[in-house]
This record gives structure tokens, sequence and C-alpha cells, in this order.
């Protein structure tokens, strides 16, 4: 697109693009690319207040129904937890923050400043939350972390004596999360009061310091890891046991050849961790039988209460809670009858599978339909009639046909 072609389509939308050819030496390309970039961003801001509206309004048509976000995303293909999150937030920046949500369908602010006037105005009352947007809308720095560090400033000016209130309500919000990344790294966060998280952070950083000065070769950050993990762990780490799934051949073991073990529900394991913790005393093996052809678990018993046996399989066939998006560890979901008992259900792998508390009791509410056709797909229907499949994963490559 020419120059002259973004300045004849931009008042359309937003009005005159804020780059001017005319303040350096740019040639006419270089200056249009940048205002389409500028217009691209304010589209996106308006774009996001669209969503906003239709999750807000989706909301208010479904009032009082339980399952919204599952609903909402099913249909957007959205984990539950992110589309509940998206939905709160929607909800709030509609009723509470109103210019907030103005601002951004004018592109004036983007999707990460106004999710910021949401966090810092979220302990606050309506009439607080009003003149803190009020305060930072005016004069709005460009800038995400002055835009932020502006609404933090303003929280404390309209409500000065509400910060223990505040303290209190963020304390809620303290967590560990987990999150697994590549090549067999993850990631473990903590977020509470900063009185807490400091001084833990200062110990650990103290005691990386001391040993580099002594010469340990490690760098900090490394030293800082190792030494978190002692704290976490105890130094003496006798008493946790390691429980490893057996779900490669014997080969591996004996060094034969380097097949991969698993990580029960998290990661694939190379075949030298696998042979230094089946070394290990506070390792505890427990073997998986598979059928080599298909690489899935193999059937046992049926009684109306799973047998732990039982139980255990269905949790290694499926490793998450089988509802749409849902990322909870099978270990700590229970395991659902998909028709139910009381329907005559019968209790085996072709009727069982894993849903966490809230999906199993949304499985329940009017409109919602799950069928599991065969032992290794679970089938769930939104009352909006959206489809999504989920099927049990083989604990093992298959073997090859054979010649």
């Amino acid at each position: 697109m020419s120059w002259d072609a973004v300045l004849d389509a931009a008042p359309r939308v937003f009005g005159e693009p804020e780059f001017d050819f005319s303040d350096g030496p740019f040639s006419p390309d270089e200056a249009s690319t940048v205002a389409e970039l500028e217009n691209v961003q304010r589209d996106k801001a308006a774009l996001c207040a669209d969503e906003v509206r239709l999750l807000a309004r989706y909301n208010q048509l479904r009032a009082g129904v339980e399952n919204v976000s599952e609903e909402i995303g099913q249909a957007l293909k959205w984990a539950p937890g992110h589309a509940s999150h998206q939905v709160v937030m929607a909800a709030a920046l509609v009723t509470r923050l109103p210019k907030t949500l103005a601002a951004l369908a004018r592109g004036e602010i983007d999707w990460a400043k106004a999710r910021a006037m949401y966090e810092v105005t979220r302990p606050l009352s309506d009439e607080h939350a009003a003149q803190v947007e009020a305060g930072v809308l005016v004069d709005a720095p460009d800038f995400y972390k002055n835009f932020r560090d502006k609404a933090t400033r303003w929280v404390k000016k309209v409500d000065p004596d509400g910060a223990e209130q505040r303290r209190l309500v963020r304390r809620k919000d303290r967590c560990v999360t987990f999150k697994l990344d590549d090549d067999g790294e993850a990631f473990l966060g903590i977020r509470g009061p900063v009185e807490q998280l400091y001084p833990a952070y200062v110990r650990i950083d103290q005691h990386a310091r001391r040993l580099k000065q002594q010469g340990d070769a490690r760098s900090l950050d490394n030293l800082r890891f190792d030494t978190a993990v002692e704290h976490f762990c105890g130094e003496n780490q006798s008493h946790i046991k390691t429980i490893v799934w057996v779900t490669v051949p014997h080969t591996t073991l004996l060094g034969v050849d380097d097949k991969p073990g698993e990580l029960l529900g998290v990661d694939t394991l190379p075949a030298q961790v696998v042979r230094e913790l089946a070394a290990d005393k506070k390792s505890t093996w427990r073997r998986i039988l598979y059928d080599p052809p298909s690489g899935m678990i193999t059937d046992v018993g049926r009684k109306r209460y799973p047998p732990a046996a039982m139980a255990e399989n269905v949790r290694l066939r499926f490793r998450r809670c089988t509802h749409p998006g849902c990322d909870r560890p099978a270990t700590r979901c229970q395991i659902d009858h998909t028709l139910r008992h009381a329907d005559y259900g019968r209790t085996c792998l072709c009727n069982l599978n894993p849903r966490c508390e809230r999906h199993n009791l949304c499985k329940e509410k009017p409109g919602w339909q799950v069928e599991q056709p065969e032992p290794d797909t679970v089938i769930t229907r939104s009352p909006l009639g959206h489809k999504a499949t989920v099927r049990a994963q083989p604990i093992a490559d298959p073997d090859p046909p054979p010649f």
C-alpha cells in the first residue's frame, strides 16, 4: 500500500496516522509501513473491545448459569480457566470501567493497559475504581509500565485508608504454579505477599553468593536454583520417593537402546535419566502393562466402585481431566461414570474417565451431554451444541506392523 493510500484510508477509521513523513529521511514505503502498523494496532484494540462487549453480553444473557466459562471455552477453544478469567474481566470492564473500555475501542490504549486497569482496581469499590480510571485516562502514559505505575499511584490517592483491606484481598491470590517447558525444563512460580517472598529470595541469594565466594564454579543463577531446591526438599531427601512408571522396554534399563520413559502426566524422560532413577534408592518403580500393537494399557476388573487397579488404569490412559481444555492432572481428578451407575452404567473401562470436581458437576447441568462410545474416547457437547472429543493417549508408541 502506498503512503497516499494509507492517508486516504486512515481518516475513515481513526484519523490521520501519528507518523509524519516529513519528520525524517524516510522513503514513502518505510513511512507507509509504520503508518499501517499504527492502524493495525488501533484495529486490534477495537477488536479487543468488541470481544469484551460480546463476552459480557453473553454472560448477562446466561445470568445465573454456573458454567458460562465452559460454554465460552468450548466455543472459542479456550481452556476453562482462561475463559473464566476473560468473562470476569469483561464484566468488570463493561460495568465498572466503561471509560477504559471506550478508550480501548478508540485505540487510545491497548489490551495490556486495559487489563492493568482491571487488575489494579479490582480490590476497590466501584466509586473508587471510577476515580482511578478518570485520573489515569487523563493524559494516559504511552508505555505499559508508566500506565500501571500511574494507576497504582491513583489507587493510593483515592483510597489511602484501604491499603490493609487491599492487602488482605491480594493475599487470597497467593499460589504456586507449575508450567512445563521444552527439552525437559519446567517453571515453578510462587506468588504471594512481598514481606514473605522477598526474605525468602534474599536468603536464597545470600546462600548462593556465599558458595560462590567459597569458589563454587556454578553460576549464581544455578546456585540460586540448587539452593532453592535444597530448601524446598531438604538436604536429607531420603523421605522423598520418586514414582517412575515404567513404560519402556527392559532393553533401555539394560543399556541396549535409548528409548525414553515417562514421568506420568508431565513429560518424557531421556533414557539416561530413566537409568539414573532406576539406580536411585529413593525411586519407586511401577510397571505398566500395555498392548504392543496399539500402545494402549490393557483392561482390568469390573466392580461397582472402581478398584484401585482400575482407577489407576483410567488415570494413566487419559492423564488429564476429560473436559475439553481442562488441564487438571488425572491424579487430582475423580473417576467418573460416563453413564451414571444409577442409570445402569457399568463400572468398566468403557464407561469410566477422569474428571475434576468442577467438570464432574458441570456434565450434570442442563444441556451438557457426555458420551464414551469406546473406552479411549470421550465426547462432550455443550449447551451451545459445540462438540469436542478427548482421546486417551497410548502409553508407548505402537509396534510397527510385521513385514
